[in-house]
């Protein structure tokens, strides 16, 4: 490969990875809004997902806080803190973000599935197939209930082993 090519390459990944100027727009103009009506939810769960997109996480998290603070029954701002959260491997605060989701969409398999992986990750499978056996019998998608089964044998087995 050329030196060049490789010049080429690194340019077009420094452009990928680089803000576009719509969203430091839109994160500028959202913050404008926020700053003349900080009681108003939704400007404050539009700014966790241009923070999410921008890939700062702490101002994702912040902005998603404040809109569950203003707007409790939104599960979505929940959820969506639990996702990075849970990504940053801080699974106790990721955990504690999923079930405050699932007080408000007790049903909903993608929360159930969530809360399940931060009791696979704490070591307590028994808890975890709970949370998956409850996820499938409320999931359509057979691709997904397959992967269910699968993870709820694979995680019987090592109950039974002892793990």
């Amino acid at each position: 490969i050329s030196r060049r090519r490789v010049m080429r390459l690194e340019t077009e990944i420094d452009a990928a990875t680089q803000p576009s100027r719509h969203q430091v727009f839109a994160v500028e103009t959202l913050g404008r809004v926020a700053e003349k009506t900080p009681d108003f939810p939704p400007v404050f769960f539009e700014l966790g997902l241009c923070y999410e997109q921008l890939d700062e996480p702490e101002k994702a998290i912040a902005a998603y806080q404040r809109n569950q603070e203003l707007d409790p029954a939104n599960a979505d701002s929940a959820y969506n803190s639990g996702l990075i959260l849970f990504r940053q491997g801080r699974v106790p605060e990721a955990q504690k973000a999923f079930e405050d989701a699932l007080v408000i969409k007790p049903d909903d398999p993608e929360i159930l599935e969530m809360v399940s992986r931060c009791y696979i990750n704490g070591g307590d499978f028994v808890k975890a197939v709970e949370y998956l056996e409850k996820a499938k019998a409320k999931t359509a998608d057979p691709d997904k209930i397959k992967f269910i089964d699968d993870l709820i044998q694979t995680l019987k087995e090592k109950i039974k082993g002892g793990c």
